[in-house]
């Protein structure tokens, strides 16, 4: 039920109103990201907003994908790609910043949204068991 009569509004965290999970959130900032075409920069705020999520999901995605890399055995061919994309989305965070002016902005957006994207592809191997291709 809205907050105001007439209006889309509706209050946080209420059960009507729609907020997406945090797998559903992370897939459709991905989809933006790596959807806008490339020539053509999306507005100042949705490139920081993104950068924002983006890199969030991956501090937390990195570590439980390492830790669960990290418990396989050492013959498992799931684990050494497992580390390599954890690392390589945690120095992206850790290392690597958005530059000056929004064009190297969006460029790191991209970054931090492949890494994510390669992040999930991981922890969804790591997850049901899979074998890479």
């Amino acid at each position: 039920m809205p907050v105001c009569p007439g209006t889309a509004v509706t209050p946080v965290g209420r059960p009507d109103s729609h907020h997406p999970d945090g797998d559903d959130l992370i897939r459709s900032v991905i989809r933006t990201i790596l959807g806008a075409p490339s020539h053509i920069s999306p507005p100042v705020g949705s490139v920081s907003s993104s950068t924002v999520i983006l890199r969030a999901y991956i501090k937390e995605t990195a570590v439980a994908v390492q830790a669960a890399a990290g418990a396989l055995p050492a013959s498992d061919p799931r684990r050494e790609p497992a580390e390599r994309s954890a690392a390589e989305a945690l120095h992206r965070v850790n290392a690597l910043g958005p530059g000056s002016g929004l064009r190297s902005a969006f460029d790191h957006a991209r970054g931090l949204a492949l890494a994510a994207q390669e992040l999930r592809d991981q922890r969804e191997l790591l997850r049901d068991g899979g074998q890479p291709c």
